[in-house]
């Protein structure tokens, strides 16, 4: 079986509505709030990174 990478646990403050919704959306797709959530910060992630690097000053 493969190990598990380390896991943090955060906690998030929404507005209510926001909250809500969120979860009625993780139930109807029959995910865990969890599983919706880690995609959308993965591939936010991954825009950000691309664009820091592209940032970075060159060598000179």
């Amino acid at each position: 079986m493969p190990e598990l990478p380390p896991q943090r646990r955060i906690v998030l403050h929404l507005p209510v509505d926001l909250a809500d919704w969120l979860q009625g959306f993780a139930e109807i797709s029959h995910r865990s709030v969890d599983d919706v959530v880690r995609p959308l910060v993965e591939a936010e992630k991954v825009r950000v990174d691309a664009n820091w690097h592209r940032r970075e000053p060159g060598p000179e």
